[in-house]
């Protein structure tokens, strides 16, 4: 997706002082549309497979795809670890995904018309579809921590970063996440 098509409904705020002008040419400057496409090839699927398996809806998914892109630009943190950029971009998505479940509650993730016919995806689609709706009775705290943890494979100080907690935090958090999951499993 194109820099431009994605910055041209919102321009950047005039900087009030040098050092803010100072900050954000330098932002820019690490962030050119090359590096930019680049990093969302790198990082768009892995982050809308989180949204959809979170959230529970492509439409909504792609949505909130866009508009983390969008605001990730609008706000770029002035760094050129790709570590930390990624870390940064969860974050807003993840922030995104808590504003669309409050402001929706709690929706099913999967409704029986989304469910495909046996046989089409291969034998195991009842237990992909157990799987899912098992997961979609999880609070949606543990959703992103279970995946980002064992999906996406983030380490425990980026999940943080992502979900706004103390690194120490995550640790418990994920595993009474793993607990309340087995519990559902019925492990």
């Amino acid at each position: 997706m194109p820099v431009h098509s994605l910055t041209g409904a919102a321009p950047r705020a005039r900087p009030s002082t040098f050092e803010e002008a100072d900050t954000q040419a330098s932002a820019h400057e690490m962030m050119d549309e090359p590096s930019f496409e680049a990093f969302y090839r790198r990082t768009a699927g892995h982050v809308r497979a989180y949204v959809v398996r979170v959230v529970g809806n492509p439409a909504t998914a792609d949505d909130i795809v866009q508009e983390a892109y969008l605001r990730l630009l609008r706000s770029l943190p002035a760094t050129r670890d790709e570590q930390e950029l990624r870390a940064y971009l969860f974050r807003i998505t993840s922030n995104l995904m808590a504003d669309d479940w409050r402001r929706h509650k709690r929706e099913p993730l999967l409704s029986d018309e989304h469910v495909p016919e046996r046989g089409i995806d291969g034998p195991d689609i009842a237990l992909r579809v157990d799987m899912i709706r098992t997961f979609e009775r999880l609070p949606l705290q543990q959703r992103q921590l279970l995946w980002l943890a064992y999906v996406e494979g983030v380490k425990h100080r980026d999940i943080a970063t992502a979900l706004g907690l103390r690194e120490q935090s995550v640790r418990v958090l994920l595993h009474r996440a793993k607990r309340k999951l087995a519990r559902l499993l019925g492990l």
